[in-house]
């Protein structure tokens, strides 16, 4: 991956994931696989005809060589599948949903049309494509394409967990938080070490403050993929929210060395030394590779570091300007500024920005350009894992939280299950 535009865009909602780990009280739970008879000759009749007998005997040759080409072919065909399968498979591990991908699926389908499993990875890598693709539903072709796949996967078998999962991903933001938590436990209750679907979870549970057990989730999905940049890139965000930053530093080191090239390990690293009163060394890396992100978000980046270097009164002013100008413009960019105007103290300009993208509230919402909206979609009051970050601590002391979180649905989601979050166990 070269560029970082959305982090990740197909695991889970929002542009990151981050979780926090009380310093205590967490834990990691373990879990985790014919018989031949000798039958006598057969002595044909006096009267029995030797023309008819090689006439027979030639057909009975002919039938055994057309049945052997049959078998032949379906065992060619049977290791196409195969080998068609076991690479979406491996493309799928490394959250790759393109095009090509696609469609081995579909030469994998056509091979064998009533296979449920080869049905319902095309649904699911039909819908996460759908989800990257920009604009409106009118410009996703892939969504009538993938809700086929959905359909004849779970009419061949109602349980076909990828299928449950493409159908939960394009269902997004119209089901409700407890909806979607339930959804999720059920596709893992079936499929254990489907890890997209619990990564999924790991990003909702983050999202609704339940970070401890989101800690533990992403610890289950480890132990099913040890060596994934996503996980590991969680892994090290989740040991900087705990206050952990040296253990943090050196589980992102480890895994840039491992993958070097990797946006969504380079994004870890930029973040976690932006917000730790490191923004010199944040601002060294957008330099030396500004294309890591999108032009907008790394200008916005650009123009708030030295306020997270210098507070000084003319760079925070600096700083404010940009991001209420930028959240305006698109709710990745108003998620980041948020963070940002909250770990400057701005606490009433995060609230204000909040309110706006969110809840379409007060003066900074969301502009239209040439009557098209651009600013919001309501797949972020999903995807809020930023407002239990470090940086907005300040925000979750104040009053005006627990109200936000009432109205992006998450206090009626902690009611529903009887928890609480976990900043409100402290």
């Amino acid at each position: 991956m070269a560029r970082v535009k959305r982090i990740p865009a197909a695991v889970a909602p929002g542009f990151f994931e981050i979780e926090t780990i009380p310093r205590t009280g967490y834990r990691i739970s373990g879990d985790i696989l014919p018989l031949l008879q000798s039958t006598p000759a057969l002595v044909p009749p006096s009267n029995f005809s030797r023309r008819a007998l090689f006439a027979s005997s030639a057909a009975a040759i002919a039938a055994a060589g057309a049945a052997g080409i049959w078998l032949t072919g379906r065992s060619g065909s049977d290791r196409e599948f195969e080998r068609l399968m076991k690479q979406a498979h491996e493309a799928v591990r490394n959250l790759r949903f393109d095009d090509g991908v696609a469609r081995s699926l579909e030469k994998a389908v056509a091979i064998r049309p009533k296979d449920a499993k080869a049905w319902g990875l095309l649904a699911l890598v039909r819908s996460l494509h759908a989800q990257s693709l920009s604009g409106g539903p009118e410009e996703r072709p892939w969504i009538p394409a993938t809700e086929e796949a959905i359909r004849k996967a779970l009419s061949i078998d109602p349980r076909e967990p990828n299928a449950l999962l493409a159908m939960f991903e394009l269902q997004g933001s119209t089901l409700d938080w407890a909806s979607r938590d339930r959804k999720l436990r059920q596709i893992i209750t079936i499929d254990p070490s489907n890890v997209i679907a619990i990564t999924e979870l790991v990003g909702l549970l983050q999202s609704a403050g339940l970070n401890a057990e989101s800690w533990s989730w992403n610890e289950r999905a480890l132990r099913i993929e040890p060596l994934s940049a996503d996980l590991l890139g969680r892994r090290a965000l989740k040991l900087w929210i705990a206050g952990r930053v040296a253990q943090a530093d050196k589980v992102v080191d480890q895994v840039r060395a491992l993958y070097p090239a990797d946006g969504g390990t380079w994004w870890v690293r930029f973040l976690i030394l932006a917000l730790t009163d490191r923004a010199q060394a944040a601002l060294a890396m957008l330099k030396g590779e500004p294309n890591m992100l999108d032009p907008a978000l790394a200008t916005l980046w650009g123009a708030c570091l030295p306020a997270l270097d210098q507070r000084s009164a003319m760079t925070i002013t600096t700083a404010r300007n940009a991001c209420l100008d930028a959240a305006r413009k698109a709710g990745e960019l108003a998620a980041h500024a948020v963070m940002i105007l909250a770990a400057l103290g701005e606490v009433d300009a995060s609230f204000e920005i909040a309110d706006g993208f969110l809840l379409w509230r007060g003066k900074i919402v969301p502009q239209s350009e040439g009557g098209k909206e651009i600013a919001n979609d309501t797949a972020w009051r999903n995807g809020v894992q930023w407002l239990f970050t470090p940086p907005c601590a300040s925000m979750r002391r104040d009053p005006r939280f627990l109200a936000l979180c009432n109205g992006i649905g998450l206090t009626e989601y902690w009611r529903s299950r009887g928890v609480r979050p976990d900043y409100l166990l402290r």
